[in-house]
């Protein structure tokens, strides 16, 4: 495993085409022109693909984070030449070791998942064994885990199956999941590579953004947004397509990550969340409240699981480093004791969680 100096890339040095860069006026969520630089020269560290050097300001009105200048959304595909929805070899090679691993304390704890979410989500995923269904529940941070990873969706009713849009849907990981559930899903996304892939998965998902789904007003029961919103342009848009999109009484399942989190305080610069110049603009609890708000939704933050923060602090640690593993760590390096504290205190308080996970109605 190489390393690099810290907050550096093999492209931070290569200048992003000045064409293809545009600057903000103004923060993207509040519209306020006062600001104050964050942070200056952010490099791609983590995926080490996209060139230039980055900066990231803070609004003042709203506590928004946003890059200024910024890659057009004609160009931004660039930063994506590798990214976590690819099929890689570095990927496929993870999968088969963390298979070939199955031991049968191992295939047992996978089996006990698939018994509970085949009861919670009537689903038929093996393998499966009796007691899971029983034992998962009274465990709570396992639980509350599985919730977050379904999104929190409910269970199906008897009859006409919910409508499901997962907007960034990457390789589809996800709606192969809610599809098992008997949800009618259908996905979007920018990333060609990633269409591709979920394409092969024999999964319904369009190449391009949220508008050419304009014709389809009030027409789904769920839609969820993971790890989407810092990615976009103009957020505030997003948020008002999405509330049209849905029926009346129709919910939002939303995850971000927060900006005033204890990784971000912990690691600066070198958080995760940071991500130049994939990740535009990055939210506060207030900040992502009140432009949901705005655009119709009545909100619901949730509190985040225990165990989902140490790969973003075990992450974080390796990029403040300058170790190029960062994305792929084995999770020996992600079950350190200092990484468990962090996620316990992020586990009792929303505000410094280290994602926002909103459960939003319209």
């Amino acid at each position: 495993m190489t390393s690099l100096p810290p907050n550096t890339s093999p492209l931070s040095d290569t200048q992003w085409s000045v064409d293809e860069l545009e600057t903000l006026e103004h923060c993207p969520i509040c519209q306020s022109t006062a600001r104050t630089v964050l942070y200056e020269n952010l490099t791609d560290t983590l995926f080490r693909c996209a060139p230039g050097r980055w900066t990231l300001h803070a609004c003042n009105g709203c506590g928004t984070a946003y890059l200024d200048p910024r890659p057009s959304a004609a160009s931004i595909g660039k930063a994506y030449a590798q990214y976590c929805t690819h099929p890689t070899a570095a990927n496929q090679t993870a999968t088969q070791r963390a298979s070939g691993l199955g031991s049968k304390l191992r295939t047992l704890a996978r089996a006990s998942l698939n018994s509970y979410r085949n009861a919670r989500w009537q689903m038929a995923l093996t393998p499966s064994n009796t007691w899971g269904r029983y034992a998962v529940p009274w465990i709570l941070p396992v639980r509350s885990l599985i919730e977050q990873q379904m999104r929190h969706m409910p269970s199906q009713p008897e009859g006409r199956p919910g409508r499901l849009l997962d907007v960034g849907c990457g390789n589809g990981a996800f709606l192969q999941m809610a599809q098992a559930a008997g949800w009618s899903v259908q996905g979007l996304d920018f990333d060609p590579i990633a269409v591709a892939e979920a394409r092969r998965q024999g999964l319904a998902v369009d190449l391009g953004g949220i508008d050419q789904l304009a014709d389809l007003a009030q027409t789904y029961d769920w839609i969820t947004c993971s790890h989407v919103l810092e990615h976009v342009h103009d957020p505030q848009h997003l948020f008002h397509s999405m509330h049209r999109l849905l029926r009346s009484g129709g919910t939002l399942w939303l995850q971000t990550p927060n900006l005033n989190s204890i990784g971000h305080r912990t690691y600066g610069r070198d958080w995760l969340g940071a991500d130049p110049p994939r990740h535009l603009t990055l939210l506060t609890l207030t900040s992502l409240r009140s432009a949901l708000e705005k655009a119709g939704f009545k909100t619901n933050f949730c509190r985040m699981p225990l165990f989902t923060a140490m790969p973003v602090h075990a992450a974080s640690n390796a990029m403040r480093s300058g170790d190029e593993g960062a994305k792929a760590l084995p999770q020996t390096r992600m079950l350190r004791l200092r990484f468990l504290l962090l996620a316990l205190r992020q586990h009792w308080c929303l505000r410094n969680a280290e994602f926002h996970t909103v459960i939003a109605t319209r």
